[in-house]
């Protein structure tokens, strides 16, 4: 996963390190509906690009997501 996707998993979201592997369920990870909006919002703030909460919840897990944000980085 890339940095920005941990950090803020961990040190925004306050998401349990043990639980933060590329292959991991969004639901495992600890991802629930708030913290998926909130991970929207941060992306959007610190990052500049918009990425919606069905697009978030449509990653079947964290590398999948970090793939994502790394697309929509491109995108930009």
């Amino acid at each position: 996963m890339n940095g920005d996707l941990e950090s803020f998993l961990l040190d925004d979201l306050k998401l349990p390190a043990d639980r933060m592997s590329p292959d991991a369920g969004l639901d495992d990870a600890g991802l629930d509906s708030l913290a998926v909006v909130e991970l929207s919002v941060l992306l959007s703030d610190r990052l500049g690009i918009s990425i919606r909460e069905a697009e978030i919840e449509g990653a079947a897990t964290l590398g999948q997501l970090d793939l994502l944000i790394e697309q929509k980085r491109e995108e930009g």
